[in-house]
């Protein structure tokens, strides 16, 4: 039996999309069903001015093949030791971002430019608050004495919430949550909001390690626990507004994901939406479906809904979907989700 759901064309609030030849591989499957795609700003060099912020949203746009007038990258700037008020100030007023973003320096790629500490921002912070600026949060700690399963929840306890506590008047987004710590830190504070990722809703450690380590399933924060993962579907699944789809998909190469030392990041823009349809229709939950892709994350990010509508339908697997892609340099990357995107199927409505 066919299943069949309608809804608003999504967005995706939390994205990589690269440069250069990586951007143009990979753009096009953001821009074909996305409207929004909230591009993170860890480039090298990163993202810290309006103006580096407006030639980057110009590269993506440049970069996009398919027909997809409906797609509108929004930008982020970078929080480094660099990032004035000032530059935020202007940044935010002219219309160039939606977002700063937090990285701890060294948890992930590209983050060296980051913190040690989101309280040492404090002035910067305390202009976005003013201003209303969201701030991103990668909450994850790098203290090499810390299970790598409990960093997101430390750093959430030691640097978030005090943040939280101290400026009540600042909107905070904890992306790609992958613990019941920020479950529960988001449901606590009312200005804190939470993107959750396809891989952290629907793997669990077990599926890294179990029967053959798989490297591409490694990302940051590493997904954790099968009780993790439980807690992190059930807020998705809950209709709940405080937390919607952000895929952070990430892609790279196969010959960095394979190598000795694995880059963190799972390339799933392609088939997110597969994932969590499957997700929610596993859990007869697809009457909330369009919420979480589609809605409460638009309400965080002060925009309406999209107008355009999709459908999307589940059937008998047909052929099986395309699980690598290459940029024009030869590199070759690897996709997630191929199963559930041989179950569904999207077009326009």
């Amino acid at each position: 039996m066919t299943v069949r759901i309608e809804f608003a064309r999504p967005d995706d609030w939390h994205v990589h999309l690269r440069d250069d030849e990586m951007l143009a591989a990979v753009v096009d499957h953001s821009a074909r069903w996305f409207r929004k795609a909230l591009v993170m700003p860890n480039l090298t060099p990163p993202i810290t001015s309006a103006a580096q912020a407006v030639a980057y949203r110009e590269r993506i746009l440049a970069a996009v093949t398919v027909d997809a007038p409906h797609f509108d990258p929004v930008m982020s700037l970078y929080l480094t030791a660099d990032l004035s008020p000032a530059e935020v100030t202007r940044a935010w007023n002219e219309g160039a971002i939606c977002s700063i973003k937090f990285y701890p320096a060294g948890a992930t790629t590209n983050s060296d430019a980051g913190g040690t500490s989101l309280l040492q921002f404090a002035p910067v912070l305390e202009t976005m608050a003013s201003l209303g600026v969201p701030l991103l949060v990668h909450a994850e700690s790098t203290d090499p004495a810390l299970d790598i399963f409990d960093r997101e929840a430390a750093f959430l306890v030691d640097e978030v919430a005090p943040v939280l506590e101290r400026m009540p008047e600042l909107s905070v987004t904890v992306e790609h949550i992958s613990t019941s710590t920020g479950i529960d830190m988001v449901r606590q504070f009312d200005q804190a909001y939470g993107s959750i990722t396809p891989h952290h809703l629907t793997c669990d450690r077990s599926d890294i390690l179990a029967n053959g380590l798989r490297p591409e399933l490694y990302c940051k924060p590493v997904i954790n626990s099968a009780e993790h993962r439980k807690a992190l579907a059930a807020a998705a699944l809950s209709g709940d507004p405080k937390f919607f789809l952000g895929t952070d998909s990430a892609p790279h190469p196969l010959s960095a994901k394979e190598a000795r030392v694995a880059k963190a990041g799972i390339f799933n823009a392609p088939y997110a939406l597969e994932v969590v349809a499957e997700l929610f229709h596993e859990h007869d939950a697809l009457d909330r479906f369009e919420a979480f892709v589609s809605g409460n994350g638009a309400a965080r990010y002060g925009v309406e809904p999209s107008t355009d509508r999709l459908v999307m339908e589940r059937t008998e697997p047909a052929v099986a979907p395309v699980d690598t892609l290459e940029t024009a340099a030869g590199d070759v990357v690897r996709l997630f989700g191929v199963a559930e995107a041989a179950l569904w199927s999207i077009s326009l409505l």
